[in-house]
């Protein structure tokens, strides 16, 4: 009897084990060539697989040939390896100013402190203001640190576009000397508000890979002084870090809105008398960056700044809103756009196949141990693998609960457990004898 409830035990657990990963809801599966690699292997994420998948690729999914999860972990390329220090206001002092020439302060950060970074706050809107930078052990001795630095703050349509931060080479001085020059329009004196500092350090290069531009279209708009560059780079959900001009007009500073998108339409529900029905709409831009581009020249020295960088724009569309007051449009001639080296690294088993799924909407990342339990994988050289064509997954009904796909086999168990149960206790009633009872 106990040979066959266990026997009986066993059938119930295989039949509902062991079953393989449920492929219920992800759209479209990729070989991938291992080869013959044993062991920890990378493969670049391509752009047609962002466009497939989640922004985030949480739906990614490895699978063997055994239809069993593979962990697997997703590395982002680095934007820049940055270690600063958070912002610090520091004490002002010594205060000056000459009448529509210049305002000087004297920043005392308390101690011998290493910076390469101020971010300063000024009166005034509107302005291009060039920056003289000194530093010194004590307020007395002054020695050049930076000159020609520039700050700027561009006012339009209600909204404030800065450039607020001074970059210089590192020092430790305990007392930095800021002087700012007046415009020529400017009032007689300029406020230097606050000043704050802060230390930052580039340990490692970007790990950054080039997109191209599929299509761009530039527009102008008389009415509203705006200039609209807007991109299509192909692919949806492409994590787009920076974007450098190539802008042909000579000297000029500007505020600018960096939108994105990876829809140009989108079907909505929406409710009617009857009921609802489904309509399609324009997919909202969502603002991405604010910033000025600017190319000055102070004494046959010119200053620029082409770029917008750290974005995080995981978007195939992108639009460009340049505001130009009364000044003629830019000649951006090219945009060079970057994204983001990605890979996802896994264990493989040489000799088996290997599958990577994708394209599930409602599903959220796997839980792995990988992440934490193996460390320094994303400074590893590791193999790099390829990807093969996609193929549709087709659609499944949502499976049942197994309680209820196996309803039979559990019934049928539980029918014959109860029987060797009875069939236990009779025979061991059937051993008691007269004078045991």
């Amino acid at each position: 009897m106990k040979p066959l409830l266990a026997a009986l035990c066993w059938l119930i657990v295989t039949a509902t084990a062991h079953a393989g990963f449920d492929s219920s809801g992800w759209s479209w599966q990729r070989p991938m060539d291992v080869q013959s690699l044993s062991g920890f292997v990378s493969l670049p994420i391509p752009p047609e697989v962002f466009d497939e998948s989640q922004a985030l690729l949480n739906d990614l999914r490895v699978l063997e040939e055994n239809a069993s999860l593979v962990p697997h972990m997703i590395l982002w390329g680095r934007i820049r390896d940055i270690r600063q220090k958070e912002w610090k206001p520091v004490n002002l002092i010594n205060a000056t100013f000459a009448p529509s020439k210049y305002s000087r302060v004297t920043a005392d950060f308390g101690e011998s402190v290493e910076k390469n970074l101020i971010q300063v706050s000024l009166s005034g809107q509107n302005f291009r203001r060039r920056t003289f930078l000194e530093g010194g052990h004590d307020t007395k001795n002054w020695e050049a640190i930076s000159e020609d630095l520039w700050l700027f703050d561009v006012s339009a349509e209600g909204q404030r576009f800065k450039v607020d931060t001074l970059k210089f080479p590192a020092n430790n001085f305990r007392y930095l000397r800021l002087t700012v020059y007046n415009m020529t329009d400017d009032p007689r004196r300029i406020t230097i508000e606050t000043v704050k500092g802060a230390s930052q350090r580039i340990e490692q290069e970007k790990e950054l890979l080039p997109v191209p531009v599929k299509q761009m279209t530039t527009s102008h708009s008389e009415d509203k002084k705006q200039t609209n560059l807007e991109l299509d780079l192909g692919f949806r959900h492409l994590p787009v870090v920076s974007l450098q001009f190539e802008i042909a007009t000579p000297y000029f500073h500007r505020g600018y809105e960096l939108y994105g998108r990876n829809e140009i339409k989108e079907k909505v529900p929406r409710k009617t008398e009857t009921g609802s029905n489904i309509v399609e709409r324009e997919v909202p831009w969502r603002l991405v960056h604010r910033g000025v581009l600017y190319r000055i020249q102070h004494k046959n020295k010119t200053t620029e700044s082409l770029k917008a960088e750290d974005l995080n724009a995981p978007c195939r569309y992108l639009r460009l809103r340049v505001l130009n007051g009364d000044n003629r449009p830019l000649q951006i001639d090219r945009v060079f756009v970057y994204r983001r080296e990605t890979r996802l690294v896994f264990q493989a088993q040489g000799g088996k196949r290997h599958m990577l799924l994708g394209g599930n909407p409602n599903v959220g990342g796997a839980d792995y141990d990988l992440a934490t339990a193996v460390q320094g994988l994303n400074e590893l050289k590791l193999p790099v693998i390829s990807l093969g064509p996609p193929t549709g997954i087709a659609r499944k009904e949502p499976l049942a609960p197994w309680s209820e796909r196996y309803s039979v086999v559990i019934w049928a168990v539980l029918i014959i457990a109860v029987g060797v149960m009875v069939g236990l206790i009779v025979k061991n009633l059937r051993k008691i004898t007269p004078s045991q009872q």
